[in-house]
């Protein structure tokens, strides 16, 4: 029995692609190369590199073992990595024998090797195998960084590692996860590993770019979009605990990854006693009380260094025509001259969520007040915000759940009772809302009308970061 089944197992062992030692692929070592390897201390990593020929790293030995600083820093940052999310209840990335496949690198660890990429970009994970919906590989990271624009070698080296190694971790759960997700949560690890990171608040500024953009509507191809999803995965971190990427890590496997990524991602914000709606419309007003506008309400400890939003639309009232997508917020700023507030609306407005935040001390702009409510509007017509003193305001105007995928169009009007006259609205004639709302039911559903995440979940202040800028592939 025990030898038909290896008989098996050999015959089904799975093809692989080439590694760079092969000489094949994009980025590969050249045949001159003289290559050595190194292992880390804790045998989880090998690190191959030239100390001789085109792709020799950088050769600096300043404790005189014989073995490249550089290339003992590699491994001994990418196992601290590792550990890292092996501790916090992460899948470590699958090895090749998992798969069936021989030592390709001559031991059963995860393989980095050191090539020169070029300036074209500075690592990848790199796939041997797929089967069963997971994937094993290794690592692919440039060999003397020369050129490249990190303030460093060692911010070089745990900015690559931590990103790049969470692919391997994702490839763990699921070979399927939209490019949205995995680079944003990707982009967020780099954050969990380094709290400190200038790439991670970077990239995940680039979110502020275009809020009304749907968190799952990436732009064809790898896009900076993609990188900029960490900050609500970030947000879902610091709100719902770390266990909830774990969570998200789980439900995509179990589900499939691919068309199931938002019914994970939903099912795990539900695992953690939440609601997408309650999240979402909370993620939307932190995103408001950030740049200029943080200090007051409720944010990211980095929240002072994000670029903060710009309005889609603001004046002293509005007549406007918008689109809002599934999880994608609109932002509304009103000069209101004091008395009533309203918003209304001819169209059907079922699905959205409105929040509503003051300029803190009546200010025109700057900090923002937490939301004083949040309004579910559910039939056309207007909606009283409320009878507010003069100064600024802003409507953060969302949809925060799934629903039947599609978008909410609709023209609208916001500012005092006269206002609503280019929408065919009046006050007192009949054409004014229920403003209590509902959100939308989900399973588990415990959030009222005003959302908001209890404050009690979040970590202490992480102090500020500083912008940077590089490549990634």
């Amino acid at each position: 029995m025990i030898g038909a089944g290896l008989a098996v197992l050999a015959l089904s062992a799975p093809a692989r692609a080439g590694r760079p030692t092969d000489g094949t692929g994009l980025f590969s070592f050249d045949a001159s190369d003289v290559i050595e390897s190194v292992d880390g201390p804790a045998g989880l990593v090998r690190v191959h590199y030239s100390v001789n020929g085109p792709n020799q790293v950088r050769m600096t030995d300043a404790d005189k073992d014989g073995v490249p600083d550089f290339a003992w820093q590699v491994a001994t940052t990418a196992e601290a990595v590792l550990e890292l999310y092996e501790a916090t209840g992460f899948r470590l990335p699958i090895s090749e024998s998992e798969m069936g496949l021989t030592e390709l690198g001559g031991s059963d660890a995860l393989d980095f090797y050191l090539v020169d990429f070029g300036g074209s970009a500075d690592g990848q994970f790199g796939l041997d195998t797929c089967r069963d919906g997971v994937c094993s590989g290794y690592m692919v990271m440039e060999n003397d960084f020369s050129g490249y624009g990190y303030a460093n070698l060692t911010t070089a080296i745990r900015t690559l590692t931590s990103h790049e190694l969470f692919h391997g971790v994702q490839f763990a759960y699921t070979d399927d996860e939209p490019s949205w997700m995995a680079e944003g949560t990707a982009t967020w690890a780099e954050y969990l590993f380094d709290p400190a990171s200038d790439d991670f608040l970077w990239l995940a500024s680039l979110y502020m770019d275009d809020p009304t953009r749907g968190l799952d509507r990436s732009p064809s191809g790898v896009s900076a979009w993609d990188y900029g999803t960490s900050l609500f995965f970030s947000f879902l971190d610091q709100t719902l605990g770390t266990q909830s990427m774990v969570d998200l890590q789980e439900q995509m496997g179990a589900l499939g990854g691919g068309d199931a990524s938002l019914d994970a991602l939903q099912a795990t914000i539900e695992d953690q006693g939440s609601t997408l709606p309650e999240v979402w419309t909370t993620f939307a007003d932190w995103n408001l009380a950030s740049g200029e506008r943080a200090g007051v309400a409720e944010s990211y400890p980095f929240a002072a260094d994000l670029p903060g939003i710009t309005a889609r639309n603001e004046g002293a009232s509005l007549d406007e025509t918008d689109r809002v997508y599934p999880l994608a917020t609109l932002y509304l700023r009103i000069d209101h001259p004091g008395g009533e507030l309203w918003w209304g609306t001819a169209d059907d407005p079922t699905g959205l969520a409105l929040s509503l935040h003051a300029v803190a001390d009546g200010a025109a702009d700057g900090p923002v007040d937490e939301a004083s409510d949040v309004f579910w509007p559910d039939a056309p017509g207007a909606m009283l915000l409320g009878d507010l003193p003069a100064g600024g305001y802003w409507v953060a105007m969302s949809q925060p759940d799934l629903g039947d995928g599609g978008s909410v169009a609709l023209s609208y009007c916001m500012g005092t009772a006269d206002a609503l006259a280019p929408c065919g609205l009046s006050v007192g004639g009949g054409d004014t809302a229920d403003t209590g709302g509902e959100p939308p039911k989900t399973k588990g559903c415990g959030c009222s009308g005003v959302g908001g995440v209890n404050a009690a979940w979040l970590p202490g202040l992480l102090g500020l970061l500083v912008v940077g800028r590089r490549r990634r592939r």
